[in-house]
């Protein structure tokens, strides 16, 4: 593996880059690298100018994402250096907590209730109770960042996988979701809003351009950990077809990240003015009330 020296000139993977910067884009091209995560934002039809206002000004984490993030240093080992466990109920603006969260800020560190932190523990703890979880994470290298040249655009991309090892009947890649709902319907809608099946794409055939074999010899597996009590935990493989779509998808996100990059417009909406027509179920409803009154 190359050695990390703050910026990342050469493809790779890389198991020592801080999670901040990873997010702050180490590669020293002028054009920097396109993630997964970034690339949402360009399948279309969405606007490619939310990427470049993404990308300039990044984004704040929900309170779930921050949950997620976490129960994810927890389940690996990871250090939460930054992490003071405050001991209050919950976040109410009193003259107490306030002071209490300004002394964190100031050390350079993020609060986290007691009861969020003992939530992020049982997580951890519920993933590795899941003898399938446990088995794949058993052993792995986590938080690994891996970069390189997609051949096909020309264009760098990264990814940071959770988990990745060597170990099995072939390479495979894991990734630690928290969610609301883990049973198989609940995660396949998951999937499909979030994009998480594009995940599956990216992380493969990343892994397979720097190991130098097929994307279909790298396998990919979900775990995916309920963020109520009693986190139930289930391991999931996106469908074959599912996939397929997905590829498409992202060739299109690279094709318009190559595109927008090399003439330096982003653009939004349409610039004319267009006749809109309601959706079809909308339509749909309105005959048949009407259709209901006059009869």
């Amino acid at each position: 593996m190359p050695e990390f020296t703050g910026v990342v000139t050469e493809p790779g993977l890389y198991p020592d880059v801080p999670e901040a910067v990873y997010h702050r884009d180490p590669v020293a091209h002028e054009w920097g690298s396109l993630s997964v995560s970034a690339a949402k934002l360009l399948v279309p039809p969405a606007p490619a100018a939310k990427f470049k206002w993404a990308r300039e000004h990044g984004k704040l984490p929900t309170k779930s994402q921050k949950l997620g993030t976490l129960a994810h240093a927890l389940t690996f080992g990871q250090p939460v250096d930054d992490v003071e466990v405050l001991d209050f109920e919950n976040r109410t603006r009193t003259k107490a907590f306030i002071a209490a969260e300004a002394k964190v800020t100031e050390a350079g560190k993020r609060v986290v209730l007691r009861k969020e932190w003992d939530e992020a523990q049982a997580i951890a703890a519920a993933v590795w109770a899941n003898p399938v979880a446990a088995g794949l994470l058993d052993g792995a290298d986590y938080e690994v960042s891996g970069f390189w040249v997609d051949q096909e655009f020309g264009i760098w991309q990264r990814m940071r996988m959770d988990a990745a090892s060597l170990a099995y009947s072939m390479p495979t890649v894991v990734d630690l979701k928290t969610s609301a709902d883990a049973s198989g319907e609940g995660f396949a809608k998951s999937m499909a809003e979030y994009g998480y099946v594009r995940q599956e794409v990216h992380y493969r055939e990343g892994w397979a351009a720097l190991l130098g074999c097929d994307p279909a010899d790298i396998d990919f597996i979900f775990i995916v950990v309920e963020s109520d009590p009693p986190y139930l935990t289930a391991t999931y493989r996106p469908h074959e077809q599912d996939i397929d779509r997905a590829s498409h998808q992202l060739r299109a996100a690279r094709e318009r990240f190559r595109h927008c990059s090399e003439a330096g417009i982003w653009p939004g909406y349409s610039e004319e003015i267009e006749t809109l027509e309601l959706p079809r179920y909308k339509r749909q409803q309105q005959e048949r009330d009407l259709n209901e009154w006059f009869d």
